[in-house]
């Protein structure tokens, strides 16, 4: 079996594949504006490859010669290689960082003093240098010269090795965590469900799968298909009326707002979640929305900055971040007797602890983990956070990634964000004092990888593994696989963001990532650098918003401890700590739509009807994603730009 999964052609085509992802859906979202095929934890732009090499590709191969088909197990090999480096192009860590880096001095001027309470703090090895090399790369190469890559050696080196034992930890601690998850907890892992069917072999002779070949999936595809097609169709022929999915609905004399906003690939997703998990996922909406909207009301707010990346009022996203810590807690408590299992199997070798089918042995998995953390530390407190706070912030970050992952593979969210970073808690809970100028400069920087993120490695690999674990792949090797995936898609895509700013000019590509970004995030640096504050020193403004995050904590505790003791609990838990984030308001309408479909389905038609619909609700997922995908290279034959098919939420 391992022989047959890990070929040449599956690790070859597995890399190829992630260039694709890792330089043309970065091209298409920041020079052509349309949809982010590689921004969310739904992998658009690795389903979209993949129906392409199953659909098409891989028939032809059968048909010329049957051998040279690709089997199942290689099919699955390359779509783990392919949300592995989906994770890293766009929203996931490089065009958040790359634009970021040579913003610091660009966007400096004498009105918001950048020169004087940011720049000396920032480390020279951590951004690019040459003045003229900054310049070129917000306006443009003049004519005749070459893209100087020197400049960016020293900074790309450096964070290239660093995100390196970012993504180890994260594969480390999926590599430790899997067995219960996937074992012991079950966990339902929505989102392979649609690779899963796609990869299914046909019978003998036949060179298409059985997911492709049902008539309920191409009804489903087609419906989505050629609705959302209606808005691609208008871009070029504007006397075609495109089909409006998105409104708003204003409640209490607009006190409450709801965005109403339809959603194949989210109605879809919701038809394989447990009743208890839909329910969760759009209640918790609307209750945070009623909160907002009450505090709006009565005039409540906390005092204070709102801060960068926060979603919902102060009070709410303090919430989220307790209901976050709090879910990882839980996890790693309820977790305990296997992490117990792992520990032994690391120090004593313990024989009755079997990992020969882990995707690392427990002891090479606790040793990357070690050696990593250590260079992460190192690296952090080197470009300016003490060692104190780089601790807390790595808890804190991984905690909420863990939290993520965790949503993501058990409520098969495919869009999915926290409500609140770990920088601004850790600083608030700090002092700016403790944390100091350069900590403060240097956590800013961390935004590219711990801050606006859609999507992120620890997900994809936890899926990939669940996805490997169902068709019979997990080996070893799968381990090699993912990092050939982040190595091309690092290079990749940091290469066509630097090629694109220094072809068209960064200032005419996406405004959000080459412009916006970095200001924001440079402003918000200064001025917690020019404007102290500490728990002690700021009581009224700190404390109340710590009592939030205690709240958040307290009724996430209280809605799993429910969750675990009473049989009768109709609501789960996993919806409190997303409740208002903007993904979740762009899809709780849909999610609403899948979770009442499927509960009537279940309840007058049972599990067999339930089961023959299956493919219906797939297919509107492939669907959406196909023809987001196929207009995507539409407008790239054509030159046009800003024609946007929406993957699964508005943006």
């Amino acid at each position: 079996m391992e022989s047959r999964c890990f070929t040449f052609r599956a690790f070859l085509l597995g890399a190829v594949f992630s260039l694709v992802i890792s330089i043309a859906f970065p091209y298409a979202l920041l020079a052509m504006n349309t949809a982010g095929m590689s921004s969310d934890y739904i992998t658009a732009g690795a389903v979209f490859l993949f129906f392409i090499l199953v659909g098409v590709v891989n028939p032809l191969f059968k048909l010329l010669k049957r051998s040279w088909g690709l089997s199942q197990v290689e099919l699955i090999v390359i779509y783990v290689m392919m949300i592995t480096a989906s994770a890293i192009p766009t929203w996931g860590f490089t065009a958040n960082l790359i634009p970021l880096l040579p913003s610091v001095f660009y966007y400096a001027t004498p009105e918001n003093n950048w020169a004087e309470l940011l720049q000396p703090y920032v480390r020279d090895w951590l951004v690019p240098q040459d003045p003229l090399a900054i310049k070129y790369f917000f306006e443009g190469l003049p004519r005749g010269h070459s893209i100087p890559w020197a400049a960016w050696a020293v900074p790309l080196a450096a964070w290239c090795s660093f995100m390196l034992a970012i993504y180890l930890m994260m594969i480390s601690m999926v590599a430790i965590i899997r067995k219960q998850w996937v074992d012991n907890e079950r966990l339902t892992f929505p989102l392979i469900q649609l690779p899963m069917d796609m990869a299914q072999e046909g019978k003998p002779g036949s060179v298409m799968g059985p997911l492709l070949k049902s008539p309920m999936m191409w009804v489903g595809f087609g419906i989505a298909f050629i609705t959302l097609s209606t808005r691609g169709l208008n871009h070029y022929f504007p006397f075609i009326p495109p089909i409006t999915f998105s409104s708003y609905l204003p409640l209490i004399h607009n006190v409450i707002n709801l965005h109403i906003f339809l959603s194949f690939t989210v109605i879809g997703l919701a038809y394989f979640l447990s009743l208890d998990v839909g329910l969760s996922i759009w209640l918790f909406h609307l209750l945070t929305k009623c909160q907002m909207g009450v505090e709006n009301a009565v005039g409540y707010s906390l005092r204070g900055r709102h801060e960068l990346f926060m979603e919902g009022s102060l009070s709410v996203s303090h919430q989220g971040m307790g209901a976050m810590l709090v879910l990882a807690l839980y996890g790693l408590w309820t977790g305990r007797r296997h992490l117990r299992d792992v520990g032994r199997k690391i120090l004593r070798g313990a024989e009755d602890v079997d990992d020969s089918d882990e995707l690392l042995s427990y002891r090479a998995a606790g040793l990357i983990l070690l050696l990593s953390s250590v260079y992460v530390v190192v690296w952090l407190n080197l470009s300016g956070v003490p060692l104190v706070v780089t601790a807390i912030f790595l808890l804190v970050a991984f905690a909420i990634f863990y939290g993520l992952a965790r949503i993501v593979a058990e409520g098969g969210l495919g869009f999915a964000r926290a409500q609140m970073t770990a920088q601004p808690f850790v600083i608030y809970s700090l002092g700016t004092e403790m944390v100091g100028p350069a900590g403060i400069a240097s956590l800013g920087l961390t935004f590219g990888w711990a801050g606006d993120m859609r999507t992120m490695v620890m997900a994809s690999a936890i899926n990939g593994m669940k996805l490997a674990d169902v068709g019979g792949v997990r080996r070893r090797p799968l381990f090699w696989a993912m990092l050939l995936a982040i190595a091309v898609s690092l290079t990749g895509s940091i290469g066509v963001l630097i090629w694109m700013a220094y072809t068209y000019g960064g200032i005419n590509l996406h405004s959000w990532f080459y412009n916006s970004l970095g200001q924001l995030i440079h402003d918000d640096s200064v001025y917690k650098v020019a404007n102290p504050i500490g728990p002690l020193a700021d009581f009224d403004i700190v404390w109340p918003r710590f009592l939030f995050t205690g709240i958040g904590g307290t009724v996430m505790g209280l809605l799993m401890y429910a969750r675990h003791r009473f049989l009768w609990w109709p609501v789960h838990y996993l919806g409190f700590p997303i409740g208002a984030t903007f993904m979740i308001s762009s899809t709780w309408f849909s999610m609403m739509i899948g979770w009442t479909l499927k509960a009537v389905i279940l309840k007058y038609g049972g599990v067999s009807l339930f089961r023959q619909l299956r493919p219906f609700f797939l297919g509107l997922i492939l669907g959406q994603l196909t023809c987001s995908g196929f207009w995507t290279m539409v407008d790239f034959f054509t030159g046009e730009t800003g024609n946007i098919i929406y993957i699964g939420m508005l943006i």
